[in-house]
């Protein structure tokens, strides 16, 4: 792919190239790309910017192009954005369903949903896998999480993974940063078993996840385990630990007006302390950035501070389609700069400390460990995802 004299970087492209440690992921299931891009192009009116985007798009990822030209270096996905291939491709999924309860006739629907959905994870993953080899098994993970509704069972956990994984070689994947969790992904990484830590807000999630990683891979080295296919990454899901009710509440009991830039900082600052805390202390593990959100709007001029003011970190950033478009366009003539170690205001700071829901949201011990699956958060997103994997089994129901 070559570019023409009048191209212009996007930003995306602009991001990616900060920092070596930067990394760009694709948030939903690679099988609708295209036809995300198409709808994406077929909203812009104007010709040279959609031929500019057209191109952009492309840069980020091409099956046709060198897998080491694609921006995204790999791919998250859950079970709401699982659920859209079958949302949005459902003529070819509707017989790919059919066919699995033709050829499994003992299986229930909510078996036969089990392998449409694995089946939509390991064609997604496939169309990673040239990156994967090519980059040295360094990039091209695939994330396929685990039955939401398994999240306070760590022997399920481990069981729906190592069945996950079997899927593709490239498969990473997601375990819910529950108590469950945390021992599952101990016992995964001690098997070489490639990990995204979900359902995760705080820095006592991410330091317990840390720590599992570490000992199980000192584990798994100790007895021999391959490590040449394996990496950990630790998602903090930055708007939705912001976004709390009780965060909100416990700011205007003290008589703290909580604004929208003061959410924004209060995830970028625990996502900034995770950051330098995994790379002072040589943990293996990479931060994941994710849900994050079009915020704040200053003075009439929409941000996107979740990108902005983390760029440059060593961090993976993982966008789903709206948030892309929405940075591309927000961003195509704005710079975007290295903020890695610009701090958070300090009467910002002291602010956010005197709200304890954000206090042991900040602290490495401040919460303890069977407390996780307690935050308001992790219930909010559990009934989330637990929701779509419903109305997946009751489509598949449908199709009996």
């Amino acid at each position: 792919m070559t570019k023409n004299k009048n191209y212009k970087p996007s930003a995306m492209e602009r991001l990616n190239s900060l920092s070596p440690n930067v990394e760009l992921w694709w948030d939903s299931n690679p099988l609708i790309y295209e036809k995300w891009c198409n709808d994406f192009l077929n909203s812009i009116q104007d010709k040279d910017l959609k031929d500019l985007i057209k191109f952009q798009l492309k840069k980020l990822w091409d099956k046709e192009s060198d897998p080491k030209d694609w921006i995204f270096k790999g791919v998250t996905t859950n079970p709401p954005l699982t659920k859209a291939v079958f949302d949005n491709l459902k003529d070819e999924w509707t017989d790919i369903i059919r066919e699995i309860i033709k050829n499994n006739l003992s299986m229930d629907y909510t078996q036969v949903a089990w392998e449409a959905y694995k089946e939509a994870c390991k064609r997604g993953a496939a169309l990673y896998m040239p990156l994967f080899v090519k980059s040295g098994y360094k990039y091209g993970y695939v994330s396929a999480q685990v039955d939401p509704r398994i999240s306070v069972d760590t022997k399920e956990i481990v069981k729906q993974a190592l069945e996950l994984k079997a899927l593709q070689p490239n498969i990473m994947v997601k375990i819910p940063t529950t108590r469950a969790g945390v021992l599952a992904i101990y016992i995964l990484t001690a098997l070489g078993v490639p990990t995204n830590a979900t359902l995760c807000y705080t820095l006592p999630q991410i330091m317990a996840v840390a720590e599992a990683v570490k000992q199980g891979k000192a584990l798994g080295e100790k007895y021999g385990t391959d490590y040449s296919k394996w990496r950990s990454v630790i998602t903090i899901m930055i708007g939705r630990f912001e976004d709390a009710k009780i965060f909100e509440e416990q700011a205007k009991e003290r008589g703290i007006e909580l604004t929208e830039e003061m959410k924004r900082w209060a995830g970028i600052a625990i996502t900034k302390k995770a950051c330098k805390i995994l790379a002072k202390r040589d943990y293996p593990s990479k931060m994941l950035v994710a849900s994050s959100r079009v915020s704040p709007k200053v003075n009439g001029t929409q941000y996107i501070w979740h990108i902005e003011k983390l760029a440059g970190c060593n961090l993976v950033y993982t966008m789903n389609p709206e948030l892309i478009k929405a940075f591309m366009m927000l961003y195509m003539d704005r710079p975007i700069e290295d903020k890695c170690e610009e701090s958070v205001p300090d009467e910002i700071m002291e602010k956010l400390l005197r709200v304890p829901y954000f206090a042991e949201g900040y602290g490495e011990t401040t919460i303890p460990l069977e407390d996780f699956e307690k935050l308001e958060p992790t219930i909010t997103t559990y009934t989330q995802f637990s929701k779509a994997v419903i109305d997946l089994e009751n489509y598949v129901r449908s199709l009996f």
